[in-house]
């Protein structure tokens, strides 16, 4: 039985058409569940229209949270609702092809090892123009399986939950470790499932991601953000608090996961102390010691930074 798991807040503009990707698929799921958030706009009202026209009461399920659970709350409630053996991630803005339910779920048979499985994606604008360029994904599409360990979800996150379909019994395994962390639903289910080596990446497209106003929109302005030093200093202490929440937490992982979220929380402290007090020399050693766990487009990004990068204040 497949499920589809879809968290919605304040996405009026572009939902119906998320929605309508999920109805053209080629495999239908059983069952379709949507948490909205308490949107304060017409978000509810387009979904349960988009459920009655289309007569659709049976599988499709609408649940409007009384209060807002915040976003990786709310998917946790969604997924909790789902009925499904497998599980896909849906957000409120994007495009599935229609194939990505047939294709993925073919993948999940034939391969019962796999606990969490992730497809590529493509970009694409408000007006479903696709979007290349420095800050885009490789639009590959080789169709091969691949696992993904911990070392490369340290190195650089790339398996956003619209990508993903989670095992329903695994995720009932994992989910008690989780539901007070603050991380996105999405980086936690990697790290968990590369600790039972249960995650793999299927490198074919399988849904189109929405830059547009509200998210992020063109590709000059993403990288004019990602070049903003205050923003960088504040996503770098984000993302150390994330991975100190979860080596303080303990939690029954591996050896190997934990020595390298460790090493990983530790190599980011030092980046973030280069970038806050502009020390230049400490930049190249850091990252020609540390090639495992840092790219060299962060290091160019740094660099810049450095050099150029203002404090002054940036909008998300």
């Amino acid at each position: 039985m497949i499920s589809v798991c879809m968290a919605t807040y304040n996405g009026e503009k572009f939902i119906e058409e998320q929605l309508l990707s999920i109805l053209k698929q080629t495999r239908q799921p059983e069952e379709v569940v949507i948490c909205d958030d308490n949107s304060s706009d017409n978000t509810a009202k387009i979904i349960a229209q988009f459920i009655e026209d289309n007569g659709l009461q049976d599988r499709w399920k609408l649940i409007i949270n009384k209060e807002n659970k915040g976003y990786p709350m709310n998917f946790f409630y969604c997924i909790d609702n789902c009925k499904g053996d497998i599980v896909f991630l849906s957000d409120q803005d994007d495009v599935w092809k229609i194939d990505k339910i047939e294709r993925m779920e073919t993948v999940l048979n034939e391969n019962p090892n796999i606990q969490l499985l992730s497809c590529n994606y493509g970009v694409i604008d408000a007006d479903n123009n696709k979007i290349n360029g420095l800050m885009t994904p490789k639009t590959s599409e080789t169709m091969k399986i691949t696992p993904v360990y911990i070392q490369d979800i340290l190195r650089s996150f790339r398996w956003p939950g619209m990508t993903m379909a989670i095992r329903k019994n695994y995720y009932k395994k994992i989910c008690s470790n989780f539901r007070n962390l603050r991380a996105a639903h999405d980086m936690i289910f990697a790290i968990f499932a590369s600790n039972d080596n249960g995650f793999y990446y299927y490198d074919y497209i399988g849904v189109y991601h929405r830059r547009h106003s509200n998210n992020t929109a063109k590709e000059e302005h993403r990288i004019f953000k990602l070049l903003n030093l205050e923003r960088k200093l504040f996503e770098v202490e984000k993302y150390n608090n994330i991975l100190e929440e979860i080596v303080c937490k303990e939690f029954n992982l591996n050896t190997e996961v934990n020595t390298a979220i460790k090493e990983r929380l530790k190599i980011s402290k030092f980046r973030y102390d280069i970038l806050k007090k502009r020390k230049f020399s400490k930049l190249f050693s850091l990252y020609i010691k540390n090639m495992n766990y840092l790219r060299v487009k962060s290091f160019i990004c740094d660099f810049w930074l450095l050099c150029f990068g203002g404090y002054g204040k940036y909008s998300n």
